[in-house]
């Protein structure tokens, strides 16, 4: 019981609509009963309203950790999928936090094994990297990885797990700041598009960044941006797409790049795919 009410355990914004529903439907009945009541009649009128509250609450509670559960289950049965299954030579990064999830590494590794692409541009550097390098290597893919990130940190980290796992010969990082673009008469933060130059078409684009705290809607750009880059079977991975931003970006390229189909996937996050020729 103590872990439940512990001060480690953080308010995730997914809990807010259950604490303000509970707390407006407590007060009302309480100021209802007030209205109604008074005395001792009103006292175990408001004992028995915050018990069957606490009871609900902790309902809740319990419901919230036997779906945890399960879905810890699922991902460590997919953590061993992709380690069965990728030539994966030291030990993987943490897939938590704000790094890539399991569902959306497996969901890039079946990807790439499905539609083979040579050139895979990542908007944001990580762990989808590492899954990419692995996975063109398993497939016999002879392909190239071209990631990009804003924070030069971030990016050497990525760059010294390139050399520990032996992939630098599929994968280059490239720095690249955030700033100004005009898409549209519209002004944008996005990836310094200086860095924007690719050798040959692309076929798949994982789109992780940049962070969603930099604008509103701040991985719009992607689509626009790269658009004229893009092979006649090109595939757009979008991650997070369970959050409003980033599902409202998706309705707005499904109408403006109707060459594109979209299909979304269900996840922790939210994964939508796009696809150009299929």
């Amino acid at each position: 019981m103590t872990e439940i009410f512990s001060f480690q355990n953080k308010i995730k914004h997914a809990d807010w609509p259950y604490i303000l529903q509970t707390f407006f439907f407590y007060f009302v009945l309480v100021a209802v009963g007030r209205l109604v009541f008074s005395g001792v009649a009103y006292t175990i009128y408001l004992l028995t309203v915050t018990l069957f509250f606490i009871i609900l609450s902790l309902f809740h509670v319990y419901r919230l950790q036997a779906a945890e559960r399960e879905h810890l289950q699922y991902k460590t049965q997919i953590l061993n999928e992709i380690y069965k299954l990728l030539p994966v030579r030291a030990p993987l990064p943490p897939m938590t936090g704000w790094a890539a999830t399991p569902e959306l590494s497996a969901f890039l590794l079946k990807t790439i094994q499905k539609y083979r692409p040579a050139t895979i541009v990542e908007i944001g550097s990580g762990i989808t990297t590492l899954i990419s390098g692995y996975s063109l290597e398993k497939f016999n893919i002879d392909g190239k990885i071209i990631s990009f990130d804003h924070d030069p940190l971030f990016a050497s980290k990525t760059e010294d797990e390139i050399k520990l796992h032996g992939l630098s010969d599929k994968v280059e990082i490239r720095v690249a700041s955030l700033e100004k673009v005009t898409i549209e008469n519209e002004e944008w933060l996005w990836y310094s598009t200086d860095k924007i130059k690719f050798d040959q078409s692309i076929d798949l684009v994982v789109v992780d960044g940049p962070p969603v705290k930099t604008q509103k809607n701040a991985r719009y750009p992607a689509m626009p941006l790269l658009y004229k880059y893009l092979s006649e079977n090109a595939v757009v991975i979008m991650h997070d797409t369970n959050r409003s931003e980033e599902s409202a970006i998706i309705k707005v390229w499904e109408e403006k790049f109707e060459d594109f189909s979209v299909e979304k996937f269900h996840t922790e996050k939210g994964i939508t795919l796009l696809k150009r020729g299929f």
